[in-house]
């Protein structure tokens, strides 16, 4: 199994070579990242399972970040704040962070919180792709979450209940739009083209969302749903 890897923010390299150091000793990968620009670099090279932002480094920017690393189910936040600030660490809560830890901090807690985060995560979603009709988000395996519309969201989660992850057209625009005056296959043809542009944007030119024997879609990688959070 591959070793945990963690990205974290932090704008003292004293406490930042303390916080690599205690992650290589507990087996962990460690990422130092100065801006948000570094995790992004990161991430399209690493499996990230754990990220650590520091308020005080980003600012209003560890806001931001939360809020959009949330939409990752295969993700945890660890959110850092100043221990005079409660109001900060509530706010880091609501916007999508795990837990809130307050700054200074002693680097062997942190190792323990995250080892803790990382015992709540899928790692058995890393070799595949998820579907969470939920959230309307499909994930790869490079953790990069694609936003779905409802009808994408109904789409591939009737792929993934199906044998084979394989539906004939007029069994999905059924699923889709019912008995209803808009059930015709031109609408579903709109709708699997504009998903294949969003799956070849994010992910390359490899056919995810395949037609098979003129009237049939599938998704060829196996799906997972996502677990409940």
């Amino acid at each position: 199994m591959k070793p945990l890897c963690v990205s974290f923010f932090e704008q003292d390299p004293h406490v930042a070579e303390q916080v690599l150091a205690h992650l290589q000793n507990a087996g962990m990968k460690g990422h130092h990242c100065e801006n948000p620009q570094d995790l992004a670099a990161q991430n399209s090279h690493h499996n990230i399972d754990i990220v650590v932002l520091d308020a005080i480094t980003l600012g209003e920017q560890s806001l931001t970040l939360a809020a959009q690393l949330a939409k990752h189910p295969e993700l945890r936040v660890v959110m850092i704040s100043p221990a005079a600030d409660p109001e900060e660490r509530i706010a880091a809560m609501a916007a999508g962070a795990d837990i809130c830890i307050s700054k200074p901090f002693n680097p062997s807690e942190l190792i323990a919180i995250i080892q803790r985060l990382a015992a709540r995560l899928p790692r058995t979603l890393k070799l595949g792709w998820t579907i969470d009709p939920v959230r309307a988000l499909l994930t790869g395996p490079a953790n990069n979450a694609i936003d779905l519309t409802a009808m994408e969201t109904v789409l591939l989660t009737q792929l993934a209940m199906a044998p084979e992850q394989a539906l004939r057209s007029d069994a999905l625009e059924l699923a889709i739009w019912g008995l209803s005056d808009f059930y015709n296959n031109k609408r579903l043809q709109v709708c699997v083209s504009r998903l294949r542009k969003k799956l070849t944007c994010r992910h390359g030119p490899e056919e995810l969302l395949a037609t098979c024997w003129r009237s049939t879609y599938q998704f060829v990688p196996r799906m997972q749903f996502a677990p409940k959070r």
